[in-house]
């Protein structure tokens, strides 16, 4: 039986990439939204994990195949109240991929943002190579029931921020990477009553499975590396973040 806490993975997802669905062994977690109306896609996959919590959001891919913001921003306000999600995510930005320009990426971040704290929901946050904005956004418009940077991969000033702002911080697999000392360093400053950890599957499997398709059994490797960092008992960490997720969600 798998007793981990995986807080960020995407059950679809998994399954397009052939991952078998039916035999998964998921005791607590979290199924991330990411385009409007793939929730409709997702229930039927979420239903057979009696134990796992769901978001409902649009990160900046959405603008690739849509660029109506007040659209977008609407639909996903819709199925919020249709399904009731613990949270709005993920919702971001990235400059790794040109997926619109920033500009528009940002409307659309900050969209979600107010939508947030409209609907008293805490937000599941995607950050690649947007260090500045996305602090700059999130200040903007400060959610009040915080959330969470998922897959952290920023720096030790944005990570101070981040936590002045009330949000957990949640590694993936790459904490386990060779080349990732900075992540290991980053670990430590974190206050553990906010630290989360995630596979982000299908995405990212962790050392020693890295380069195949992910699924949260996989998580074991990310708990193993951190126990290891923090030199905190396996079975002490699996206690914490699950406690800091059940904390976050009851907000």
């Amino acid at each position: 039986m798998n007793t981990f806490t995986d807080t960020h993975f995407h059950l679809l997802s998994m399954k397009e990439k052939g991952v078998d669905i039916d035999n998964l062994d998921i005791c607590y977690g979290m199924d991330i939204g990411t385009d409007i109306h793939d929730i409709s896609l997702r229930l039927s996959l979420i239903k057979k994990f009696p134990n796992i919590k769901y978001t409902i959001g649009a990160g900046p891919w959405q603008l690739s195949q849509e660029d109506n913001i007040d659209y977008i921003a609407r639909e996903i306000k819709n199925d919020i109240i249709n399904n009731n999600p613990s949270m709005l995510g993920e919702i971001g930005l990235d400059y790794f991929h040109n997926y619109s320009t920033h500009e528009k990426q940002i409307m659309l971040f900050e969209a979600q943002l107010r939508l947030a704290n409209e609907l008293k929901l805490g937000v599941v946050i995607h950050n690649r190579d947007a260090n500045i904005d996305t602090i700059i956004s999130l200040k903007k418009e400060r959610v009040n029931k915080g959330g969470i940077i998922h897959c952290f991969s920023a720096d030790k000033e944005f990570l101070s921020q981040a936590l002045d702002l009330d949000f957990y911080i949640s590694f993936s697999g790459t904490l386990t990477y060779k080349k990732n000392d900075y992540l290991r360093d980053i670990l430590k400053l974190v206050p553990i009553d906010r630290l989360l950890l995630e596979t982000d599957s299908p995405y990212l499997a962790p050392v020693p499975d890295r380069g195949k398709v992910n699924n949260p059994e996989r998580i074991i490797h990310t708990y193993k590396c951190a126990s290891e960092v923090l030199e905190v008992e396996i079975d002490k960490l699996k206690e914490i973040v699950k406690n800091n997720f059940d904390t976050l969600l009851s907000r």
